[in-house]
């Protein structure tokens, strides 16, 4: 099996550094989105046990399994979309001659890059209202906002970054 060397792999691309810190990122979110699945798991499989074995229901489970839900999404996101695993409607592309598609398929992926990017801006002055206000869920026991919501910006943080990564790639594959 032939190694590639450095010079000639893909780190002697410009911005390949770049990229490969995105992927590390993205794959860092990925488990701690697997983290927090597996924790939203325990905390069903410990009310279902505390509320029919020992008739002791718990007045946490319901909440703390909402805010794992919303972790796991926002950080499996970034992922899903380095994958290009987010819905596309291509019937508009479909359409393109051949040459055209991957000229478009660019401005599409910049422009989603355009508006995950506002869309984290806009949730990350959100969660440092919910910081500086000191606002809580309106959960049984309630915490500060911000710590449900600060993953939101991450994720659309890291999912834009992926879209600007394919639009930039002149070798990026159709949507």
């Amino acid at each position: 099996m032939k190694r590639k060397t450095p010079a000639s792999g893909p780190a002697s691309r410009p911005g390949s550094n770049l990229a490969g810190l995105l992927d590390k990122l993205t794959q860092l979110s990925l488990y701690g989105s697997g983290l927090a699945l597996l924790l939203l798991l325990a905390a069903y499989v410990h009310e279902v046990i505390v509320r029919y074995c020992f008739n002791a229901p718990t007045s946490w489970t319901y909440d703390l399994s909402t805010w794992f839900l919303g972790v796991s999404i926002m950080l499996a996101l970034p992922e899903i979309t380095r994958r290009h695993g987010h819905i596309a409607i291509t019937f508009f592309l479909d359409k393109l001659p051949a040459g055209s598609r991957k000229s478009v398929s660019r401005i599409i992926f910049l422009t989603a890059f355009v508006f995950c990017l506002l869309t984290a801006l806009i949730c990350l002055q959100e969660t440092a209202r919910q910081f500086a206000q000191n606002i809580e869920t309106f959960w049984k026991n309630p915490v500060p906002k911000w710590w449900v919501s600060s993953v939101i910006p991450l994720g659309f943080t890291l999912c834009g970054l992926q879209f600007l990564r394919f639009g930039l790639n002149p070798k990026t594959p159709e949507v």
